[in-house]
C-alpha cells in the first residue's frame, strides 16, 4: 500500500502517455491510408481528328475512364496491355461519326460509341463510365508556301 501511495502520480502519467501515444498512431496511420487511396479514373489518350466532309475544323480531346475503385489495378492493367488496339478502335470510330454527334454539349452520343469501341476491345474490363476533357474545336491549317495558313469556315 506505501508503493501505492508513493508512486501513484507517475504511474498515472505513464498512463496518459501511453493513452496519447495510441492516439497520434492511430491518427497517422488513418492519415498514411487517406494519402494512399487512388483515384477511379484512369486515363485513356489524347485524342485529335477531322472530319471527312467537314476538313476546316480538327477536333481535340483527353479521354479518361472511371473503373470499379475495387477493381482499378487489374483495369488499368488491362487497358495498358490493350492500349494500341484500343487507341485504333477509337479512331476508328472518330473517323465514322457525324457532325451531329459533336454538336452535343453533352456528348453522351460520342461517349456512347467510344464505350462501345473500347468494350469490343476490352470486354472484360469493368467501365463505369468516360470523361472527355480539354475539348478542343480547331480551325484546321494548311502550309502553303512554307507559311501557315489558317482556313476558316
Amino acid at each position: 500500500m506505501y508503493f501505492i501511495r508513493r508512486y501513484w502520480v507517475i504511474g498515472l502519467v505513464f498512463l496518459v502517455v501511453v493513452i496519447h501515444a495510441a492516439i497520434i498512431s492511430y491518427v497517422r496511420s488513418q492519415v498514411t491510408r487517406l494519402k494512399n487511396h487512388q483515384s477511379s479514373t484512369i486515363y485513356v489518350g489524347s485524342f485529335r481528328f477531322q472530319l471527312t466532309n467537314h476538313p476546316e475544323v480538327v477536333y481535340a480531346f483527353s479521354l479518361h475512364t472511371t473503373v470499379d475503385p475495387n477493381r482499378r489495378h487489374y483495369a488499368e492493367d488491362q487497358l495498358r496491355r490493350k492500349r494500341l488496339e484500343i487507341q485504333e478502335s477509337v479512331e476508328q470510330t472518330l473517323r465514322q461519326v457525324s457532325q451531329e454527334l459533336l454538336q452535343d454539349p453533352k456528348q453522351t452520343g460520342l461517349r456512347d460509341r467510344i464505350l462501345e469501341a473500347i468494350f469490343a476491345q476490352a470486354n472484360d474490363v469493368s467501365l463505369q463510365r468516360l470523361v472527355i476533357t480539354d475539348w478542343l474545336e480547331l480551325p484546321a491549317t494548311v502550309l502553303r508556301d512554307d507559311r501557315l495558313v489558317t482556313t476558316l469556315p
